[in-house]
């Protein structure tokens, strides 16, 4: 597979999922626009990489819970490269294990606002902007298969855009424009399972889930992210991938 000649802009793609996807469609030819929120560094590192594999590649600082900032993106973006054919929605905040008599409304407002206001206008400008033929994924969480206790909160904010996902699927079908979510279960090394051993109480909870007995990783959800970015995946859109090893949680 090459995404030879392709533009692909990931959000939150400085570290963790983001990265490993971006440095992905680098590693395949595709030019790369990184954003970031707050780490400029780990920014750096990530266009580093995508040139030593031999794309351009740029940074761009964009809170992307923020329209304005979303637009910033899109334009810096087209002003870069002229055209964009993926976008990734990725970029988002995993607060877990609260039950939900412990919600607060800070809570909810800061989840809200990243998780589902965030890829709802990034997928937005995504329909405006990526080219005819093009692929837009938002990454969800299985948290949204399955309810479990203490995810009410998270796996709230991480449903609405996949329901989003499905009515774009169709509104923009006619430009051969596809549109996924990406639904990983917990990825280890990535997320709140970043640097964490497997002897954490809730990640061995999990992985005793995983008839595999493993995470996935972001390696991993970067496999299924590159077959959906490719020609391949044509005629798939308006689905959810589900990842998550057969895992009964």
């Amino acid at each position: 597979m090459t995404l030879q000649g392709k533009v692909a802009l990931v959000t939150g793609s400085s570290r963790g999922l983001g990265r490993a996807i971006a440095l992905r469609y680098a590693e395949l030819g595709a030019d790369i626009i990184i954003n970031y929120a707050n780490d400029a560094a780990a920014a750096d590192e990530v266009k580093a990489a995508a040139h030593a594999a031999g794309v351009k590649a740029i940074t761009v600082q964009a809170d992307v819970s923020d329209v304005t900032e979303i637009e910033r993106l899109f334009t810096a973006a087209l002003d870069a490269f002229g055209k964009i054919d993926i976008v990734v929605a990725n970029a988002g905040i995993e607060k877990v294990n609260i039950p939900l008599v412990e919600v607060t409304e800070a809570d909810f407002d800061l989840l809200f606002r990243v998780n589902t206001k965030g890829p709802f206008f990034v997928l937005q400008a995504a329909a405006r902007h990526v080219a005819d033929g093009g692929r837009i994924i938002n990454i969800a969480s299985s948290s949204t298969s399955r309810p479990h206790p203490g995810l009410g909160l998270y796996g709230t904010s991480k449903t609405a855009p996949k329901y989003l996902v499905r009515v774009l699927a169709q509104e923009i079908g006619h430009r051969k424009i596809t549109v996924n979510s990406l639904v990983p279960g917990p990825i280890d090394g990535a997320g709140i399972f970043t640097g964490v051993n497997d002897d954490d109480p809730y990640k061995k909870t999990l992985l005793d889930s995983v008839p595999i007995g493993a995470l996935a990783t972001p390696e991993n959800v970067a496999d299924i992210a590159e077959f959906l970015a490719g020609d391949k995946s044509f005629f798939i859109t308006g689905e959810e991938v589900l990842m998550n090893g057969g895992s009964s949680n």
